[in-house]
């Protein structure tokens, strides 16, 4: 199959979902909230309404996983439909509150992550 982004943009895209953990994790704390093991900040993750904007691109993640392990192969429309709906969570919305408004939030305080969204970019181009 010839190139597409889909791959490298899934492996991008769990680098930056880590990052955006680990900001989160760092802002959460700053407010003088503690933090005790990492199974309670997973326990945080998973069902804390603070966290609840990242669990979006855990899931997305997961269905790329998901459509790449298909049998049979992963068409291109499919492929083409995930990098899309990345783009979308990732730059789509601007109402108060959805990931894209938090995402870019982020992204203005942390330069890594600023950083990591530039490399992203080039996949929706």
């Amino acid at each position: 199959m010839n190139y597409h982004p889909l791959p490298a943009l899934r492996n991008q895209l769990l680098r930056l979902h880590k990052m955006l953990m680990d900001a989160e994790r760092a802002a959460y704390e700053k407010e003088g909230n503690v933090i005790q093991s990492p199974m309670q900040f997973l326990q945080l993750l998973m069902e804390s309404e603070r966290f609840a904007w990242l669990r979006q691109l855990s899931q997305l993640v997961v269905m790329m996983d998901e459509a790449m392990e298909e049998k049979p192969p992963i068409t291109k429309e499919r492929m083409d439909a995930l990098v899309s709906e990345a783009r979308h969570l990732l730059l789509g919305s601007e109402e108060p509150g959805s990931f894209a408004v938090r995402y870019a939030a982020v992204r203005e305080r942390e330069a890594a992550v600023a950083a990591a969204h530039a490399e992203i970019a080039k996949s929706f181009e």
